[in-house]
């Protein structure tokens, strides 16, 4: 008895654990930042951030292409979506491989950001749904 209880107790705290790690993850996506675990627990975390990493990757231009994004150039590697022929605050940058909306729609606090923020915002989606369609299309 002594013995499952024990295991029980190691399996709740590697599950919070994980959720812990996975919410650091999560913030590291968000706010662009790098991330380096030091876990035992955290190996299928850290190769679901490097996941990120190379969805992060894919050419912004694809990826507004894939997700249904009509654009146009508006100067040097700047790129503007165009919804009914109007153009919006919406811009890609293909040299940095990011984009910013400078005013209107926000989505979860996101209104810049790398291309699994892209997908997030524009599909109003989260995390994990952005990137299982990045590496569903992509990878």
């Amino acid at each position: 008895m002594k013995n499952s209880t024990f295991n029980r107790a190691n399996t709740q705290d590697l599950s919070a654990e994980n959720r812990f790690i996975s919410s650091l993850i999560t913030l590291a996506t968000i706010w662009n930042a790098k991330l380096t675990l030091h876990s035992h627990h955290s190996s299928h975390l850290t190769s679901m951030h490097k996941n990120f990493d190379a969805l992060r990757q894919i050419p912004i231009l694809e990826v507004a292409h894939q997700i249904g994004v009509e654009v146009v150039k508006t100067g040097a590697g700047a790129y503007a979506m165009r919804v009914d022929g109007e153009i919006t605050s919406l811009t890609l940058f293909e040299k940095t491989n990011t984009w910013k909306r400078f005013s209107g729609k926000e989505q979860g606090g996101v209104s810049q950001g790398s291309t699994l923020d892209l997908v997030m915002h524009i599909n109003e989606c989260s995390l994990k749904e952005a990137a299982e369609f990045l590496s569903t299309c992509f990878l």
